[in-house]
């Protein structure tokens, strides 16, 4: 091999590495990501926070208690705690919903622990932060004060509501 040959060769050589330094200079940092729990109430699509939600119970027994607010429909018993339960669709704006066909999402936000009533889950997802956009500032109804944004979900805008307002709302 001759001299110029290696001197070529160590051009191509050094110039790679100085390619290779640049395209370390650029740090590919991870957006902040949130899990959001999807569920469905009254035939709409609706999410909580994942952080929010301990977990999901199928349909259980609720026991009505005289005297408690239209929006609770009565108490569960969860492996020996007694716990509230929120039928979310009295702030929605919907029909009430059917305790015996209803899914229990528990909510737990800074000392607030309640079961909310949901008809079903339909994913558990993680999600950009910066894919959730404010609400619209058109949306009305019941449903305003709890709303915390929208995500899309499946081709559909998705309301994201904020288990903290609800629980505002409720310990008023």
């Amino acid at each position: 091999m001759a001299a110029s040959d290696e001197q070529l060769k160590s051009e191509l050589i050094l110039d790679e590495l100085k390619k290779r330094q640049r395209t370390k200079d650029v740090v590919d940092v991870e957006e902040e990501r949130v899990k959001i729990v999807i569920f469905t109430s009254g035939g709409n699509r609706y999410a909580f926070y994942g952080n929010g939600i301990s977990e999901i119970l199928p349909a259980c027994e609720i026991s009505w208690v005289p005297g408690l607010p239209e929006y609770l429909p009565g108490l569960i018993n969860i492996r020996g705690d007694i716990e509230s339960v929120i039928d979310i669709r009295y702030f929605l704006g919907g029909e009430r919903a059917d305790p015996k066909k209803s899914h229990i999402a528990m909510a737990a936000w800074e000392g607030f622990h309640s079961g909310v009533m949901i008809d079903s889950i339909e994913d558990v997802v993680d999600i950009p932060l910066s894919a959730i956009e404010p609400p619209l500032s058109t949306l009305g109804g019941a449903a305003r004060d709890l709303v915390a944004g929208e995500i899309r979900y499946g081709g559909e805008t998705v309301t994201l509501l904020d288990i903290g307002k609800l629980a505002a709302k409720i310990t008023l």
